[in-house]
């Protein structure tokens, strides 16, 4: 009698060739395999339906451009209003010039056309300041025309104090020593007043030239001649 070896239960090399072919022929479940897809996560806390969707880039016919333009610049009626001001005390002024003239001699004609030239240009001041209020470009060339005019009949004024002082002294307005004393600083008080006249037209000439240097000025194309 043969003891159990353990190495009894190793089938030997036939039987596991034939076992192997017997196996082949018919199939052998060693697992089951599970696939499925994933369950879909809803989403929360955002709509999922935007309903019909237009996709794509924007753009404005060819050769047309939009022009975005707000309200126009005040300075031209800011300038325009202290131009009218101005233009009234003018006219103020040379009425006063004109009773004082009336008094004068030889020279009582010339200065009474001054006074009357002095006054006209305030006139066209004015009319300029009320223009420019209107966003009139032409009021600008009319102001300084008025401008250039008024400086120029003032240069003409004050060239002619020497005569002024002359029939002061003629109607005993001024004594002898007072028309001396005159007369040494005359040349000196000339150029002091010629340079003063000459700045304050080119200051005047300025700011009435503001509004063409502000961007969006609002002014029209209306010209001053044709």
């Amino acid at each position: 009698m043969e003891a159990d070896t353990p190495w009894d239960d190793i089938p030997s090399e036939n039987e596991a060739k034939d076992d192997s072919e017997s196996m082949g022929s018919q199939p052998v479940i060693v697992g089951q395999l599970e696939h499925s897809s994933p369950e879909p996560t809803p989403m929360t806390g955002a709509p999922t339906d935007f309903g019909p969707m237009l996709t794509g880039t924007t753009e404005l016919p060819p050769g047309q451009m939009i022009y975005l333009q707000g309200a126009p610049s005040g300075a031209a009626k800011i300038v325009g209003i202290l131009v009218v001001i101005y233009g009234v005390f003018g006219i103020g002024s040379a009425a006063l010039n004109m009773l004082t003239t009336m008094g004068m001699g030889s020279s009582q004609m010339l200065f009474l056309a001054l006074d009357g030239v002095a006054i006209g240009v305030s006139i066209a001041t004015i009319v300029g300041g009320v223009m420019l209020t209107r966003y009139e470009r032409r009021a600008i060339p009319l102001l300084i025309i008025a401008i250039f005019v008024s400086t120029i009949a003032g240069g003409v004024q004050l060239s002619m104090v020497d005569t002024i002082y002359e029939e002061m002294l003629e109607n005993g307005d001024l004594t002898q020593d007072e028309y001396d004393l005159v007369m040494e600083n005359n040349g000196l008080v000339q150029g002091i007043g010629l340079f003063f006249v000459a700045f304050c037209g080119g200051f005047c000439a300025l700011i009435v030239a503001i509004p063409l240097m502000v961007s969006n000025n609002g002014l029209d194309n209306s010209k001053l001649f044709g």
